[in-house]
């Protein structure tokens, strides 16, 4: 995945000022704990994220209006507001994200093939025996695009890997949980948006 975000950042360095660093395998030693790195320990507090509908793999521009029908894919970049660089794990969005996405107001749930993927990550810790994370760096006050995954998988996807089925036309607001660490430790709050998914 790490391999086109970076192909996103490219398109995006232009208009955003975004970047990604080139993403660095964590030695074995280093998959139980990722949120010390070469630069120190991270804090929660200092890494600030934020999330974006549009991007993705297409390389498509940010953007809130949807069709019924489109895959909606979401963009996460990380600003590291301290003084020194520091490095945060790029793992898996089952494993780091918890997206919360309402419409007009009412919670959304996720598909069932990923409710059920979550629960067995938890109950079988698949994350701890068989994730492959990368450090991402995050150098000072610098924004860093991180990650991205589908939200919602379009009505004609191939793929049944989105938190969501395809969405009916409605007002969306999205917001995430992320963790910096690969496995384990807290969540931290994103911003929220809104979308609308028109017909």
């Amino acid at each position: 995945m790490w391999i086109t975000a970076l192909v996103l950042v490219a398109m995006l360095a232009g208009s955003t000022h975004a970047t990604r660093s080139e993403p660095i395998p964590l030695e074995p030693s280093q998959q139980s704990s990722t949120s010390s790195g070469e630069r120190g320990q991270v804090k929660g507090s200092q890494i600030k994220i934020t999330i974006a509908t549009g991007g993705g793999p297409y390389l498509r521009a940010a953007k809130n209006t949807f069709r019924v029908g489109e895959s909606i894919p979401l963009m996460i970049t990380m600003t590291n507001t301290g003084s020194d660089p520091v490095y945060v794990c790029e793992s898996d969005g089952l494993y780091q994200d918890r997206p919360q996405l309402l419409r007009d107001g009412k919670p959304v749930p996720y598909t069932s093939f990923r409710q059920s993927m979550l629960q067995t990550s938890e109950k079988d810790k698949t994350c701890q025996k068989e994730n492959l994370p990368q450090q991402v760096l995050l150098r000072p006050n610098e924004r860093t695009v991180v990650d991205w995954f589908n939200l919602a998988e379009g009505a004609t996807s191939l793929y049944d890997d989105g938190w969501y089925e395809p969405l009916p036309p409605g007002k969306y607001t999205l917001t995430n949980q992320r963790r910096i660490d690969c496995c384990a430790g807290p969540f931290i709050q994103t911003n929220t948006i809104s979308f609308v998914v028109v017909p």
